[in-house]
């Protein structure tokens, strides 16, 4: 006689292979079909890395893996920009929907400005003030009022 053999269904899995002739006619030997199952794709996490405008600072990545299976991101390295928030779902599991991860990054700190008070020959009249702020940010200076 003829028989026939079908995989199931299992839920969060996929069918890999088959191992022996899932169809064919009995014999007087034994014989074992044996379907081979993984656990299935998972949705995709998308990483991305922005502004706190939501202004996209580099491109975006896209992580692929199964069911599951942890999955772990980092903050990409941005020229003048420093990351000001590590999101929560930095590291998780790959699940059946997809997840978005999102690095807020602010700019980096600049370079410090000095302001010196001196005479026309370059003697110091008033201590220098220090200024400091964020790349590309403006900044304003003022004439001090000294004596003399």
């Amino acid at each position: 006689e003829d028989y026939q053999t079908t995989e199931k269904t299992i839920t969060n899995y996929q069918l890999k292979e088959i191992e022996g002739q899932p169809s064919g006619k009995f014999s007087d030997t034994d014989a074992t079909v044996t379907y081979v199952y993984e656990k299935a794709d998972a949705a995709p996490v998308t990483v991305k890395y922005t502004d706190d405008k939501g202004n996209e600072l580099a491109t975006a990545d896209t992580l692929n893996g199964k069911l599951d299976a942890p999955y772990q991101t980092t903050a990409k390295s941005i020229t003048g920009w420093t990351v000001k928030t590590t999101p929560s779902n930095a590291t998780g599991v790959f699940t059946n929907t997809n997840q978005i991860v999102t690095y807020v990054y602010e700019k980096a700190d600049a370079a410090p400005v000095t302001v010196k008070y001196t005479d026309d020959k370059g003697n110091e009249l008033a201590t220098p003030d220090t200024l400091n702020g964020k790349l590309d940010a403006p900044y304003q200076t003022t004439a001090k009022n000294i004596a003399g």
